[in-house]
């Protein structure tokens, strides 16, 4: 019984005391602060785009408070802004979608399909998706969407929240380095090598691939607008916006992804142009040379290998992009990558010295 009455000492009590104490402290900041976990990784990931900015200003002088403020005024509140001036934008986008939208391109797409025999109701949705209960029905996303409006002020502060969060975070990053080397770390080389190999991944995924998916989107969004205003009366781009947002999405799947797109809206304006007028076919013609030639060109050879990390197969970081929203939420984009980062390099660094740890 020598244990248990070690386990009695008054330092063995007192140690076991602080720990119960850090762990309900812990708990507590957890349930506190788990309303914002959206906002503090849409803020991690800020932080890792704007870092490299910040320290290049620093190289020429500048004080770390000069420096986070410039950056964050100069860059983070411009890019917020936009994200959320987009966001407002898709939903305002989606919301005004109406049936007769989607019915005109199943028309143009698919000339003899019965239109009567599809759901056009919440409640012939609903009872074509009975076998799926817990789904999601017209309803409800229509609920969500008024709730997200009528909510996105309120967010805002989040958002100024969020920017703080980044400035304390640029500003002091290296006393929050060293506070953890020294009280936490202690000078332990196989922690120390792993939080050095997760930060790499982190901005690698961040200002990486993250950042080019942004990147596509906006410019993706930039050159359908501009189609528009020189297309033909009836042959325009649908909903550019949506379909620049698809464009970013789709930038994930390897090989097709974009392409996929691109046919299908080729074929779409193909359809338009045959039954009002062949000779349009200039459009779609100029569609693809735009977006296969031009566009995709310079999304390969100028911004992907200036964003674009290389630290992870792309299969791997399309996974994390693709099933982060539908298990997180809306910070699943930012959240899904960075538990794809922490995962992969444990597997990479410390698993196989956990397996064989004389080897």
């Amino acid at each position: 019984m020598g244990w248990a009455k070690s386990f009695f000492d008054p330092p063995i009590r007192a140690w076991a005391g602080w720990w119960l104490f850090a762990g309900l402290l812990t708990a507590v900041l957890l349930v506190i602060l788990s309303p914002y976990l959206g906002w503090a990784t849409f803020g991690i990931f800020l932080y890792y785009v704007a870092r490299p900015i910040t320290r290049q200003v620093r190289q020429q002088g500048v004080s770390s408070t000069s420096a986070a403020a410039l950056t964050v005024g100069l860059f983070i509140v411009p890019l917020v802004a936009l994200l959320l001036a987009l966001t407002a934008y898709v939903v305002w986008q989606v919301a005004t979608l109406e049936p007769t939208d989607i019915e005109s391109v199943l028309e143009v797409l698919f000339p003899d399909i019965d239109l009567e025999e599809l759901p056009a109701s919440p409640d012939a949705i609903y009872a074509l998706t009975d076998g799926f209960r817990t789904g999601p029905t017209v309803e409800s996303a229509l609920l969500w969407l008024s709730g997200f409006i009528g909510t996105f002020v309120s967010q805002l502060y989040n958002a100024l929240l969020t920017i703080l969060f980044v400035f304390f975070l640029l500003r002091d990053e290296q006393s929050i380095k060293d506070w953890v080397n020294e009280n936490i770390l202690e000078g332990r080389p196989n922690l120390i090598e792993y939080i050095q190999t997760v930060d790499q991944g982190l901005k690698s995924i961040y200002f990486g691939y993250t950042l080019t998916l942004l990147a596509i989107t906006v410019f993706a969004a930039i050159i359908y607008h501009t189609l528009n205003l020189i297309a033909p009366s009836g042959l325009a781009i649908p909903h550019p916006m949506l379909l620049a947002i698809a464009t970013g999405l789709t930038s994930v799947i390897p090989l097709v992804g974009r392409n996929l797109l691109y046919g299908a809206v080729i074929v779409y304006l193909s359809a338009l142009a045959f039954r009002s007028d062949p000779t349009l076919l200039w459009f779609p013609g100029l569609f693809f040379l735009v977006m296969n030639l031009a566009f995709d060109n310079i999304i390969r050879i100028y911004v992907r290998p200036s964003l674009s990390g290389r630290l992870f197969p792309i299969g791997l970081v399309m996974f994390a992009y693709l099933l982060g929203p539908p298990i997180f939420g809306w910070y699943g984009i930012f959240l899904g990558p960075f538990v794809m980062v922490v995962v992969v390099q444990f597997l990479r660094y410390r698993l196989p010295f956990l397996l064989h740890p004389n080897s």
